[in-house]
């Protein structure tokens, strides 16, 4: 039985790999080729056009970020898979964090409609490394974006519970499969759940914020309740 269940991990494991190598090809080659034909009309057409020229230079920065996107998760659970990646700890303000990172999808709310909301009462001093929590949090809002429901609100809470903070990251989208809710953990796993927004991504994303949120002696959870589909973090309050 043992080695009839490791034969189908391996199974699997070995088909999310396969997965994984389409997706990236196709990944790759989607932004690649609209960098290289907007470049083109930038030399061909638009280049003495400031206006054309500055909407198709928009257009190379956005696939460039996706491109980073993507490289950035490979090399992430590369380093982690190694245990290459190191924790930087120091004591600093969640809140603070939060809002500065939430300031970044000012422009997507405002051009595309979402509603993001976020509470938080006062300064939530935290022990953990800065870079990587705040790494976690784009990953759940953008997850968030990207699945929420048609009302397009996400909402970001976080309070303090004791001698923990946590962090609640919320929207109202068809959330996961019963069925799927064990695999969400799972590298190259992509729910086959619809969504709002295309998803260009490695199925990476969300492997990658639970074990950065372990590594620093955090608490990763999925809570579907109540018509919600709610991602928890919880982490040590400053020591």
């Amino acid at each position: 039985d043992t080695l009839t269940n490791a034969s189908r991990e391996l199974e699997k494991t070995d088909m999310y790999q396969k997965d994984l190598i389409a997706n990236v090809s196709h990944d790759l080659r989607t932004p690649l080729t609209m960098i290289k034909s907007y470049a083109e009309m930038i030399r061909d057409l638009s280049g003495d056009n400031p206006e054309k020229r500055a909407s198709h230079l928009a257009v190379i920065i956005d696939e460039a970020d996706r491109l980073n996107v993507l490289v950035n998760d490979m090399l992430n659970m590369s380093r982690m898979q190694n245990r290459t990646i190191t924790i930087e700890r120091s004591n600093f303000d969640l809140k603070t964090t939060a809002e500065s990172l939430l300031a970044s999808y000012d422009l997507l709310a405002e051009q595309e409609g979402y509603n993001i909301k976020f509470n938080c009462a006062g300064p939530m001093i935290v022990n953990g490394d800065q870079a990587k929590i705040k790494q976690v949090l784009s990953n759940l809002i953008t997850n968030a974006i990207k699945y929420c429901g048609e009302d397009m609100v996400i909402i970001i809470n976080i309070k303090k519970t004791g001698k923990k903070v946590r962090c609640e990251v919320i929207d109202h989208g068809a959330g996961i499969a019963p069925d799927e809710i064990n695999h969400v953990w799972e590298r190259y796993y992509k729910s086959s759940t619809h969504h709002v927004r295309p998803t260009d991504g490695s199925g990476l994303g969300l492997s990658i914020s639970k074990m950065l949120t372990e590594l620093m002696g955090g608490k990763f959870e999925i809570d579907l309740e109540d018509d919600l589909f709610r991602v928890k973090l919880t982490f040590r309050c400053k020591e």
